[in-house]
Order: structure tokens, then sequence, then C-alpha cells
């Protein structure tokens, strides 16, 4: 059985800024498989890596995203909320996260937005796969999403964008795997909560790869592996690589691997 992938979980946040540069090193140092962050579009039009919609809770500015151009963003400490030993720490665009991770690891890029209108959904997918395509980037980079449009623009954009659909619906798991299926995504990342066997035995029927978040303990880490999810978001990727080198496995191949092409 192939192993789960080590999914970084906005880089190693466990001891550093999430979705920070520092936070994406430290990630590819642990050994993990794969790096997650998540994008959103400034003010300018730019593509900058922040989860939330608004800056308080991860940076020292205040407001929302969306109404900061990317050098306002970048002006801001994204560090020093977390400990001062990342003081100064800049709020990365998604062309330098890209390029620092290149060639290193498999990146999962969420895409967040708040946006309905499907214009603006339409030139959001559009940039971001702009950004993968023209950096060759295609086989070694998952584009995922809550929104279901975003997932199937990309697809009908561009059929070779490996994209995966986010589902936290506690009672449409089997809706949701055939619309991830219906819209061409490769996989389906769900929370822990909703993690189950049936789930992975279901998706599998529809040939999706499963991934689960996020797993920090390791009981947790543990009963997730033993179901045989594909893939495991974990702000601690050294816990689960330490996991998965004591089970003694041999198995060097995991999921995301078969599915993309770059060797890490």
């Amino acid at each position: 059985m192939p192993l789960p992938t080590v999914i970084a979980h906005r880089g190693f946040s466990g001891i550093a800024p999430e979705n920070t540069l520092p936070a994406m090193r430290l990630a590819i140092d642990s050994g993990a498989d794969m790096v997650e962050f998540d994008v959103r579009t400034t003010k300018d039009n730019q593509l900058v890596v922040i989860h939330d919609a608004t800056v308080e809770r991860t940076t020292n500015g205040t407001g929302y995203v969306s109404r900061h151009t990317l050098q306002e963003l970048q002006a801001l400490d994204a560090g020093t909320w977390f400990s001062q030993a990342f003081s100064g720490t800049q709020v990365p665009s998604l062309k330098e996260v890209l390029q620092l991770c290149n060639g290193s690891v498999y990146m999962n890029i969420e895409v967040k937005t708040d946006e309905q209108s499907t214009v603006v959904l339409d030139r959001l997918a559009n940039t971001v796969s702009e950004h993968v395509l023209g950096m060759n980037l295609s086989r070694s980079v998952v584009i995922s999403s809550y929104n279901l449009h975003i997932i199937q623009r990309l697809r009908e954009r561009k059929s070779d964008v490996v994209t995966a659909l986010l589902s936290n619906q506690e009672h449409l798991v089997e809706h949701e795997i055939l619309t991830a299926r219906k819209a061409g995504a490769s996989a389906l990342h769900v929370p822990i909560r909703l993690a189950t066997k049936q789930l992975i035995d279901r998706a599998r029927e529809q040939n999706l790869i499963t991934a689960v978040h996020t797993v920090n303990e390791l009981p947790d880490m543990r009963r997730i592996t033993a179901m045989g999810f594909d893939g495991i978001f974990t702000d601690y990727p050294d816990r689960l690589r330490q996991l998965i080198q004591d089970t003694r496995q041999t198995t060097a191949t995991t999921a995301w691997a078969q599915h993309l092409s770059l060797v890490p």
C-alpha cells in the first residue's frame, strides 16, 4: 500500500509563522512530501500567500487583504505574532513561494475567495494557473479550493492542471465525491472529523485521491494512516515523517507521487 503523502499545512506551521517563507523552508527540511499554502487576491490583482480574509491574526496590520496592494501587505510584519525570532518576516507572494519550493517539494495551492461573481472567479482561476503553467509546474502542483466554480474553471481552461475539491459537508460526503469527480478533480480533501474507511472506499471507486486535514496528534496520525488515506495535512510534518519511518514500511511511492511526476 502506498504511504500517505506528508503534507505540511501552511508550511511547518507548528514551529514557524504559517504561510511564510521560513515555514516553507522548515517544511522542506523536515522531509515533507508536499507543502500546502493559501492564496488570496490583493487590491492590485496580485496573488499573496495568506489564509484569512483579513490581516489582523497573522500580521501587525488591519483590514481586508483585498483592500491592500501587494506592496502594502509586504510592508507588514507577518512573524512577530508567532515569535520574536521571526520578527520582520513578510507576507510572501505566490511567485516567491513557487520559486522557493520549485524542484524540492510538491505544492498544494489552496485558492481562497469570498467572491461570488463568475467573472471574478474565472479571472482568479486563470491567474493562479498562469503562475503554475508559466513556471512549468503543472506536474508538481495541486490546486485546491472549496469553491466548485474554481475547480471547474481550472479543468475547462487547462486539462493538465491537477485539482482537488475541499469539503466539510458532514452529511453530503457521497454527493461531494460525485461532485468532485464530475468537476474533473483528482482528489477530495476532508477534515479529520469526516475521515472514515467508507469515504476512502467510495472515493476510490471514483478514482479520487483522498487527504485529511489537520492531523497533529500521533494517535490520530496512526489511525488515519492505518485507514489508508492517501495524504495527511499536518502542522508538524516531522512527527508524521517519523511515524512513517517507525512503521518500517519500505514502499517509497506516495499516491501523489504516482499522480504527479516530480521526484523531490
